[in-house]
């Protein structure tokens, strides 16, 4: 079973147990879908690119992505999550210490709005690649 298959299913059932899926389910599940494929949010509501800087006085991170530069600042609330699809392992909850330089990430800011090039992280997925 792959992983989106089984955010569709955990979704699937909730439409038709409760009537609709609640909020807190694609919360419960976000930490284990691949970068850029959260259904809804990747592509529109988050950044995807790579680490360019980061400020651990400020807890910043600034991103590179194809059509700009985002900043992000991590907070108590920020949840940050190592998606380790790539190596063929479950994901695992990150910390501030994980994001590195030229890693690519996908970050969502607090509350869904588009075109935010700052402010604070609600969410950010670190890829984890295989070793060389």
């Amino acid at each position: 079973m792959t992983v989106r298959k089984f955010v569709v299913g955990v979704v699937g059932m909730s439409a038709l147990l409760g009537g609709g899926p609640p909020a807190s389910a694609h919360e419960m599940t976000e930490r284990y879908i691949p970068v850029g494929q959260s259904p809804g949010l990747s592509g529109k509501y988050t950044v995807i690119g790579k680490v360019q800087t980061i400020n651990v006085r400020d807890q910043t991170v600034a991103i590179v992505g194809a059509t700009g530069t985002w900043s992000a600042k991590v907070t108590a609330r920020t949840k940050i999550w190592l998606d380790r699809s790539k190596v063929r392992l479950t994901n695992l909850k990150g910390a501030f210490s994980d994001l590195r330089p030229g890693a690519t990430v996908e970050v969502k800011h607090e509350g869904h709005q588009r075109g935010i090039s700052s402010g604070p992280a609600e969410w950010i997925k670190v890829q984890v690649l295989p070793s060389p």
